[in-house]
């Protein structure tokens, strides 16, 4: 069996290699040539797999290591019957993390801390509805806009896109869409963003296009933290050195969604009879974080984990060095980037409110309960 795969997916080796020819490649440069005589493609979101490069190939499955499905073209996968499988969800929980240490952070620069503020999810899926649930435990007024599931459930609470007004923050997290009863390309426009309180909070992890970087330009008011962009890696200049947070796509990257990535494709391939032999899985790693008994906010905890403004930081840094070259920066930190998830972190000698503590519980941290003092109060 000879598979072709993206050279930036971890533990391709272990996996796919020790039973099959395994030939890897940069994803971004992938061209027709290097599938010809491949029998299985292994992609990440950077590869568009079309016509253009499976046509007269000899490819007869198509894995995708991430949870969006916009760098397929489904339709003609399924035309020319090139079976083919998304790790859908396998993100979800680094994505999640990444907004809540988008908020920690924007907390600590004194943004998103008075009372009775409003915000809005737009696209209520696995990712969406985790966020509404957070904002809440936090003290949002939190407005729900998925046109898909107001279809299919009665009792969800949906407010339409344009009514979505006087808003201190946004968070956009759905999938690209063109042709579609409820498109989202571009659904974020200079109409919606002229509604908003000036000084609302954009904050978009899903997909760039669902947002008009022209309109973008124009827009003078809003704060922008911004992990996807139109055009990626060749991302627009004026916008990331507007950007309060940018970050080069990286929001569901973690260590453990990695391997949770690779693990469901390989699940998927092995149940469909590419894969002969069973191999052993890898356990996903853990680390612990002694805070040596300083009283802390949960805030200041998560940003231990991961402080999006240093990422922030580093993107435009290297963009100057690189002589504003975007794709050389964006895929640079973008690939190097790692960062661990709340669930696979012990928190040892913590000393916190209790209400931080609980919240951290909720989060999904590892909390070692003998040497961490809850504090009363707050």
């Amino acid at each position: 069996m000879k598979i072709v795969a993206d050279e930036k997916i971890p533990l391709l080796q272990h996996y796919f290699g020790e039973q099959n020819n395994l030939i890897l490649k940069n994803g971004r440069d992938l061209q027709k040539k290097d599938v010809l005589d491949a029998d299985l493609l292994i992609v990440r979101s950077v590869t568009k797999v079309n016509a253009d490069l499976l046509q007269d190939t000899s490819v007869k499955w198509v894995g995708c290591v991430t949870t969006g499905s916009d760098h397929l073209d489904c339709e003609w996968l399924k035309r020319v019957n090139i079976p083919f499988y998304i790790a859908a969800g396998c993100n979800a929980t680094a994505v999640v993390e990444y907004v809540i240490c988008v908020i920690a952070a924007l907390q600590k620069l004194h943004f998103l801390n008075k009372p009775n503020q409003r915000a809005a999810v737009i696209g209520c899926g696995r990712i969406g509805s985790q966020v509404v649930s957070i904002l809440k435990k936090l003290g949002f007024e939190v407005l729900q806009c998925d046109p898909y599931r107001a279809q299919q459930e009665e009792n969800f609470s949906h407010t339409p896109l344009q009514e979505l007004c006087d808003l201190d923050l946004v968070l956009l997290h759905t999938p690209l869409t063109k042709q579609d009863i409820f498109p989202t390309y571009h659904m974020i426009d200079s109409l919606f963003l002229a509604r908003q309180k000036r000084g609302c909070i954009l904050l978009s992890a899903g997909r760039g296009a669902v947002v008009n970087f022209s309109d973008l330009q124009r827009d003078k008011t809003s704060i922008l933290c911004l992990d996807v962009w139109e055009n990626e890696p060749f991302i627009d200049l004026n916008i990331l050195n507007c950007a309060l947070i940018a970050t080069p796509h990286i929001a569901g990257h973690s260590i453990q969604s990695k391997y949770r990535a690779i693990e469901m494709v390989y699940n998927e391939a092995l149940i469909q009879g590419w894969l002969k032999h069973p191999i052993k899985k890898i356990p996903f790693p853990t680390r612990s974080i002694d805070f040596e008994n300083k009283k802390l906010t949960w805030q200041e905890i998560v940003l231990n984990i991961y402080d999006p403004t240093h990422t922030s930081y580093k993107l435009k840094t290297l963009m100057k060095e690189n002589n504003n070259e975007s794709k050389n920066a964006f895929d640079f930190l973008r690939n190097q980037f790692n960062k661990d998830e709340f669930g696979s972190v012990y928190l040892k000698r913590l000393v916190v409110e209790e209400l931080d503590y609980y919240f951290l519980k909720t989060l999904g941290f590892l909390i070692h309960v003998s040497n961490t003092k809850k504090l009363k109060g707050k």
